[in-house]
């Protein structure tokens, strides 16, 4: 069956150790002191303006530290994932920020996808599965799926999903 083009509202609860919020503005910074396991941001990425879309609760790798995580996509749609040391809280909600999405479709949904191939109007077929939801900004809503097909990772609309 052919997908419908419908984006759900993502209605999990926002992290409670957060204390950035969904669609907070923020700059990137280095922490003062600087922490040495983590590193730091490079002198043309401090000063970078951006907005939270996401946050998980994870434990870092670098030093063991359990506590948020957060997306933030900046004003040149770079996606960043940094802890809070690293994030200045500009003081107010990006205006134009949507609604927070899921997809329709499950991570690891199976599903064949129709791909424009390199022949004037040929297609291909492939087999894989939903890994989330594809946009190109977070100030608009959800263009499609990311779907894993082997090695590589294909961002197609609805019209090019069929549910298995």
């Amino acid at each position: 069956m052919t997908v419908e083009h419908r984006w759900l509202l993502d209605e999990t609860p926002w992290p409670e150790q957060a204390a950035l919020v969904y669609g907070e503005m923020v700059e990137l910074t280095t922490p003062h002191p600087p922490i040495p396991q983590l590193g730091g941001l490079g002198p043309e990425i401090i000063g970078s303006r951006g907005v939270v879309v996401a946050c998980v609760i994870e434990q870092d790798e670098r030093d063991g530290h359990v506590g948020p995580l957060y997306a933030v996509e900046t004003e040149d749609g770079s996606p960043w994932r940094l802890r809070p040391e690293f994030l200045v809280s500009r003081g107010g909600l990006h205006p134009d920020m949507p609604p927070r999405y899921r997809s329709d479709l499950p991570e690891g949904t199976h599903v064949r996808i129709r791909l424009e191939s390199d022949r004037p109007g040929a297609t291909t077929e492939a087999v894989g599965e939903v890994t989330g939801i594809w946009r190109t900004t977070c100030l608009e809503p959800p263009k499609g799926y990311m779907v894993q097909v082997g090695e590589h990772l294909h961002c197609v609309t609805p019209q090019q999903t069929e549910v298995l």
